[in-house]
């Protein structure tokens, strides 16, 4: 029955409700400034309606929740905004960094000092014998080696100040997951189907968007409320009350996941900037442009621009000869430094199975696609030299070489009629000869097996009487091939002859030479061919060797060995830390190197060693030449330091039919070192081998990066020693020649200076492309900032429309539901009256 007691408890519930709604209009005015915090609004249901004669009467008013004004996909969209942004800022604040280190700005632009450096040899050449002229070319130098010395030192600086902001972002990012989890919790734990804790909603909603600044998230809501988060690579980062950790490891990103004692369980390595977003994602892809050892990033590129300067310069300047004569000790500029070599043979069972590219990383670096191929004979020499040419293309830190063997056919058993016939053919200079033996067996050279061990036992016989240091005069150079029979597994068919070189990773050339073609002489049947044969596809022993001189070779192939297994480097056993099945090596000196290895120094592939030869001019120190001709020094097969010491010792004692070298080569502290006895001076004459300027002997500059660069200290000492002329075939130097500095000043044009790459360009090209580029990185940068900041501030207005609090519609909201109050209290007030009224009736 509908009565007065109805009307006052409508009043009433009217009264709490628009109390209660006050409330949250004065919770949202005083959260205005809040950042993160979402409007809110009561929301109000009619109470459940009395049923009576007269229909059913309304019983005023309830509320039923408070109401978050959210849009959970703009939010989504604001989280994946505000991620780009970020990254584009950390670009942006990095970029300026490195802007700075290439400044271009008058007096400091690295292609005016390198114009004024050519100019002053310009000006050398003009006048060869002014020493003011050789002073001023050795300090245009030095301001050129400086500018590139600091801008590699600034490159570091940024580097160290970019990983700076890494570890300080990796740690707020380990804090921030933490801290939503924990949010999780709170919340999970006190929400109901009605009740929602809509302010703490709103803080793990800001600290998402925090964590969004530092890497692309994604998230979504369980059931129960809780937020999952995961990295924008899949990788999780909350889930529930748990949380997993991300650290900063050797310049990467990682994932780490711990148990409930703290054990780590798995570490996943992050590598794409792009996927990891964020400032973090930012600061990273500037960092892998500055990275040190990553050729086509801009430090890359810049050392290699010094690379180039420095191997042009010296290989020409290292061809002439400066005022005056060397008549002291030298000792060269670059160490042949011990070096790790890793050998191993290709599996030929899977010589037809392809390795992908990324599938194997060495040092870090993504080596290329390795094709297969069918083995031949046992041996799988195509996949071997696609494997080397992979290697080496990735630009690893470490050389790929392989050994040249050449294989003949099967032979031709001998007649009795060739009895006593004498075979002769030369391997690599080395006069071969056999006598045929065909009537004294069996067995005799009537049997192939017999005829090609008699043939290969002659061969060796032959390069080891050649090889003997007894020999007068020795022999140079030592001839480093040996002989085998064939037998089907071995690269050779069965009863073939195979000659190969013995150093491993040995690619010298094999020469054979002196066979006739005719099909009616002896020699037809030994089954070889005369030619020339170098290491490729068809030439080589299968066998792969790894040759690194600075780091230890560090090969990642996955999470087995399967990859291992086909470059016959699986099984756990190559290096003293190898675990087999890991898919990983880590292979270090102290496992296997060759000592002053030809390969340890910095420019070692610039070696010509088929063939190439320098030129070394003795005299008397009264100016008279000690010998009429020049002593032709030769590299071939040149495998080690000492190799060339004794080539030098023993040229020049058959040379001058002495006992002992009046120049005399040793070895000290990796370096050769130059010794003319006293009544001798010396001086270079040409070098088709570049060994000089590999090593640093009569060059100009010393170094080998931008932050190794500097001035050879012979040149620095004494300018005299600048090899603006070049000695004349006649064994003469004038102070008036200046062929060598024309042509060092030519080097400025050049059009097909190599780079590291492969790139060919000018060396002032180059350089105004890696300018270019990082002008044009940073402009990018800029304006896809600006972009990006009218699209967030778009977005937040858009934002705010739905979830921000407006002032004036909460002033409105407050005066509305003030009068509902007065209007509610009034009832009351009414009802009252009325029930004074009745009871004075009674």
């Amino acid at each position: 029955m509908i009565g007065i007691s109805q009307i006052l408890n409508t009043a009433k519930e009217a009264l709490l409700s628009h109390q209660q709604s006050v409330s949250v209009v004065g919770h949202n005015i005083a959260n205005v400034d809040t950042p993160g915090y979402t409007r809110q609004s009561l929301a109000l249901t009619p109470a459940i309606p009395t049923p009576d004669a007269s229909g059913f009467f309304g019983n005023g008013v309830q509320s039923l929740k408070i109401n978050r004004h959210y849009d959970q996909f703009m939010v989504k969209r604001m989280s994946d905004q505000n991620s780009s942004l970020s990254n584009l800022q950390a670009q942006q604040e990095s970029m300026r960094l490195v802007e700075t280190s290439f400044n271009e700005a008058p007096g400091l632009a690295v292609n005016e000092l390198m114009s004024e450096f050519w100019a002053s040899w310009q000006t050398l050449s003009s006048y060869p014998e002014n020493i003011s002229a050789r002073g001023a070319a050795v300090q245009k130098a030095k301001i050129v080696i400086d500018q590139l010395n600091s801008m590699a030192a600034e490159i570091t600086r940024t580097r160290f100040d970019i990983n700076s902001s890494l570890n300080a972002a990796v740690a707020d990012v380990n804090m921030l997951t933490s801290q939503i989890a924990a949010m999780n919790v709170k919340i999970t734990a006190s929400e109901t189907d009605v009740r929602q804790q809509n302010d703490l909603r709103d803080q793990r909603d800001l600290l998402l968007n925090d964590l969004s600044q530092y890497l692309e998230v994604n998230y979504f809501e369980t059931n129960t409320g809780a937020y999952s988060v995961l990295m924008g690579d899949g990788h999780t980062l909350v889930e529930n009350d748990e949380n997993w950790q991300i650290d900063l490891l050797d310049d990467k990103l990682q994932w780490i996941s711990k148990n409930s004692k703290g054990d780590v369980l798995k570490t996943a390595a992050l590598t794409e900037s792009e996927a990891i977003g964020g400032k973090i994602g930012g600061w990273m892809e500037i960092y892998s442009n500055i990275d040190p050892d990553t050729p086509e990033n801009y430090l890359g590129r810049l050392d290699a621009l010094a690379n180039a300067l420095i191997r042009e310069v010296n290989q020409q300047h290292s061809q002439g000869a400066g005022l005056t004569r060397f008549s002291e000790q030298l000792t060269s500029n670059d160490a042949a430094q011990n070096t790790a070599l890793l050998t191993s043979t290709i599996d030929a069972a899977t010589s037809t199975d392809t390795i992908q590219a990324g599938r194997l990383l060495i040092n870090d670096r993504e080596i290329g696609k390795i094709e297969g191929a069918t083995a031949r004979f046992g041996l799988a020499n195509i996949k071997t030299y696609n494997t080397a040419q992979a290697i080496n293309e990735a630009i690893t830190g470490v050389r790929a070489r392989l050994t040249t063997q050449v294989a003949g056919d099967a032979v031709a058993a001998m007649g009795a009629g060739e009895d006593g016939n004498v075979i002769t053919l030369q391997i690599n200079g080395i006069d071969v000869s056999y006598t045929v033996d065909s009537t004294s067996g069996p067995p005799d050279d009537t049997d192939p097996a017999t005829l090609a061990a008699n043939v290969v036992a002659a061969i060796n016989q032959a390069i080891d009487d050649y090889n003997d240091p007894t020999t007068v005069p020795e022999n140079i150079p030592k001839i480093t091939i040996e002989a085998a029979v064939g037998d089907g597994n071995n690269g050779g068919a069965a009863n073939s002859i195979i000659l190969r070189n013995t150093n491993a990773g040995d690619e010298s050339r094999i020469i054979i030479s002196g066979i006739d073609s005719d099909p009616l002489l002896s020699e037809t049947k030994l089954g070889l061919t005369s030619g020339t044969y170098v290491a490729d596809a068809d030439h080589n022993t299968g066998e792969l060797s790894l040759f690194s001189h600075k780091d230890s070779i560090n090969i990642n192939a996955g999470v087995d060995d399967l990859y291992l297994d086909q470059l016959g480097l699986g099984g756990g056993s190559r290096s003293s830390t190898d675990e087999g099945g890991d898919g990983q090596l880590i292979f270090e000196a102290t496992d296997n190197q060759v000592l002053f290895a030809m390969q340890g120094f910095d420019y070692s592939d610039e070696l010509r060693t088929d063939g190439g030869s320098f030129k070394i001019w003795l005299y008397n120190n009264d100016d008279t030449l000690a010998l009429p001709q020049a002593v032709e020094v030769s590299l071939e097969r040149a495998y080690s330091l000492q190799d060339v010491a004794d080539s030098i010792n023993i040229s020049i004692i058959n040379a001058s039919g002495e006992a002992t070298p009046w120049l005399n080569a040793s070895i000290k502290d990796n370096k050769l070192v130059l010794t003319p006895d006293a009544d001798h001076q010396f001086a270079f004459g040409g070098d088709t081998s570049n060994f000089l300027a590999t090593a640093g002997i009569n060059t100009f500059f010393s170094g080998s990066s931008a932050d190794s660069i500097g001035i050879n200290g012979v040149v620095e000492q004494n300018v005299e020693y600048i090899a603006a002329g070049q000695v004349s075939t006649i064994g003469e130097i004038f102070r008036g020649d200046q062929a060598n500095a024309l042509l060092i000043t030519n080097i400025q044009s050049n059009e097909y200076v190599r780079f590291t790459g492969g790139k060919s360009d000018t060396l002032g090209g180059f350089y105004n492309t890696l300018v270019g580029d990082i002008g044009l990185k940073g402009r990018t940068v800029d304006r896809d900032y600006e972009y990006n900041t009218l699209i967030t501030d778009q977005m937040n207005a858009m934002r705010d429309a739905t979830s921000g609090v407006s002032l004036d519609e909460e002033m409105a909201d407050l005066i509305k539901f003030q009068q509902a109050y007065s209007a509610a209290a009034k009832l009351i007030t009414s009802a009252d009256e009325m029930m004074q009224t009745l009871l004075q009736a009674v």
